[in-house]
Parts: C-alpha cells; sequence; structure tokens
C-alpha cells in the first residue's frame, strides 16, 4: 500500500514516581499507522494514555522505548514538524492579544511570510466565523470561540497532518456540532486528522478509524468507514416458512432464532451462507423482510474494552 505518512513503533512511556523512584507505566508498545487523507480517532477513558501518545507523535516528550517517524523520517527532526498542526488539551493563549494579532503571531512563528500571512488570517477568520471577535482580546472568547482559534492557529501553516486533543471537551452540543464540520472540513481539504476524544458519537461521526486506548495499552483499530463490501455477519428477518425450512436455517445460521409472532430473525455468518439462507427462503416459498449487515456499535466494541479492565493505580 502506500507510504504511511505518520508510523509510531513500541511506544512506551515509563514515569518515575518523584519519591518511591517506582516506575509507573503510562504506555506500553503502542503502535499505530497513520493513512495520509484520513481521520484517525484516539478514544479511551481519561487517564488511559491518550495526550501521552499524542506528545510522543509530536517530539514533546521522549519515549522510554519506541519511536515515531513522519513522512519516512524521524519525527524529532524539525522538517518533519514543519508539517504538523497542533491544538493542546488546554491551549495557552496571551489573553491580551486579539485573535487576529494571535492568529498573526502564530503564523509569524510558523515562518509565512507577511502577504501569506494576512493572506492566510483573512482565510481562517472567514472560514473559523470569527469575523465579529477578530478584535476581541482572547480573554473574552466564550469557550468555543478560543477552541475555534485553537484549530485555526493548528492549520495556520497549511500543515499536512493535524493533531487535536480533545478538541470537543467542554463544548455544549452546538460547540461540538461545529467542530465536527470543521474537522470534516479539513478532511474534504486532504489534511489528515488525529484527534483524541472520549465521546463515543464525535468519533464515530467522523473517523475512518478508531484506536481504542485504554489503561495505557492499543487494544484494538477499528475501521469505521467499511471499505467494499460488508463481509459479515449479516442479519435477515424473514416471515412465511415451513418448519422444516426454520430448521434449516438454524443449521445454518450463528445463534439460535429469535422469534416474534410473524417474523423469525437469523443471524447468519457470512456472505456465502447468506446466498444459501436466501435459496432455502424461496424454495419454501417465505418472504425476506430485510437483510441488513450487522455492525456491532462503537459503544459496543469500545465497552468490551473498558469492562475487561482494572485501572492502575
Amino acid at each position: 500500500g502506500k507510504m504511511a505518512l505518520l508510523e509510531a513503533f513500541g511506544l512506551t512511556k515509563i514515569f518515575r514516581h518523584q519519591w518511591t523512584m517506582r516506575s509507573i507505566p503510562v504506555l506500553t508498545d503502542v503502535s499505530l499507522s497513520l493513512r495520509e487523507g484520513e481521520v484517525l480517532g484516539l478514544i479511551g477513558p481519561n487517564g488511559a494514555g491518550k495526550t501521552t501518545t499524542i506528545k510522543m507523535l509530536l517530539a514533546l516528550l521522549r519515549p522510554t522505548r519506541g519511536y515515531v517517524e513522519f513522512d519516512g523520517m524521524p519525527v524529532s527532526r524539525p522538517a518533519a514538524r514543519r508539517e504538523i498542526g497542533f491544538l493542546p488539551e488546554q491551549p495557552y493563549f496571551y489573553d491580551y492579544l486579539s485573535v487576529e494579532e494571535t492568529l498573526h503571531f502564530y503564523g509569524q512563528l510558523c515562518g509565512l511570510s507577511r502577504t501569506d500571512r494576512n493572506q492566510r488570517v483573512a482565510e481562517l477568520i472567514e472560514r473559523l466565523q470569527l469575523e465579529q471577535y477578530r478584535r476581541r482580546s482572547m480573554r473574552q472568547l466564550s469557550k468555543g470561540n478560543l477552541q475555534r482559534v485553537g484549530v485555526a492557529q493548528a492549520i495556520v501553516h497549511r500543515p499536512r497532518l493535524a493533531i487535536l486533543d480533545e478538541p470537543m471537551s467542554g463544548l455544549d452540543p452546538n460547540g461540538r456540532k461545529e467542530m465536527r464540520d470543521l474537522i470534516a472540513g479539513l478532511r474534504g481539504e486532504g489534511t489528515t486528522v488525529i484527534f483524541s476524544s472520549h465521546i463515543l458519537p464525535d468519533a464515530e461521526a467522523l473517523c475512518d478509524r478508531v484506536a481504542v486506548i485504554t489503561a495505557g495499552r492499543l487494544r484494538e483499530v477499528i475501521e469505521l468507514a467499511p471499505n467494499g463490501p460488508h463481509q459479515g455477519p449479516f442479519v435477515v428477518r424473514v416471515s412465511g416458512l415451513p418448519p422444516a425450512t426454520l430448521a434449516a436455517l438454524d443449521d445454518l445460521a450463528l445463534a439460535p432464532r429469535s422469534q416474534g409472532p410473524e417474523c423469525w430473525v437469523f443471524r447468519i455468518a457470512n456472505r456465502e451462507a447468506v446466498g444459501r439462507a436466501l435459496s432455502l427462503i424461496s424454495a419454501a416459498g417465505g418472504f425476506v423482510e430485510s437483510l441488513a449487515a450487522e455492525q456491532p456499535s462503537l459503544e459496543e466494541r469500545f465497552l468490551s474494552h473498558v469492562r475487561g479492565e482494572t485501572r492502575a493505580p
């Protein structure tokens, strides 16, 4: 396949306790590969290690073991980091600067020329709907508007990758919706995005893939945007079948059928078995009420990882 944009190999972070010097593993052996143009969600409960992961991806924190490459070079090289934008979970802004000055400040930090900066700042202010606040000082902004300025500073230099740590946290439903639209818009422009969240519906709405991190370990990477045909399992609802056909379908199905007064529901493992089931049904003159790909919800899969663990002290 094509080369990963960002790759983490076996990231492990062990902190030492200040007094007892006992080692506290915060992250253990996390490997991730990010495809260009995708939105990847890091989801996990608070304290699971999401921020630690993000800081190591950005070389803001040195891994105890493991390493990170961006576009084939170590992320610790400034040339690699130039292509990355970052929104921390608690962004710190200079209170007394206006929105416009703040964005100019970050544009300057990123080395944009004055003309480039003027154009980009105007563009971002419009795009993030900050026109009426452009001359307001940062301390007068609501949480939602601060987050928008935060995203603007992360993408001021048109990075190939934007890393957003908990961009939805503390926002009301309206602010969350705006932030989701913003992230979807970035993806539409071809920017690759990683964001962390403990809010599952936000991740489900936005991500191509979701990496589940609990207690410092990567449990599973889930493909959300199913590429290509669904392989199973499938759920089929049928009516009007004789007992012999029902028995034959029971043998084919994954679990015993569930039964309504008029309909029976079967879970069937794969495409080939569905084909066999359909021919049994049509031979018996039954009717297919519905046939659907079964998608375990992100929540079910997430909770299965969170339940099985005891929190480390």
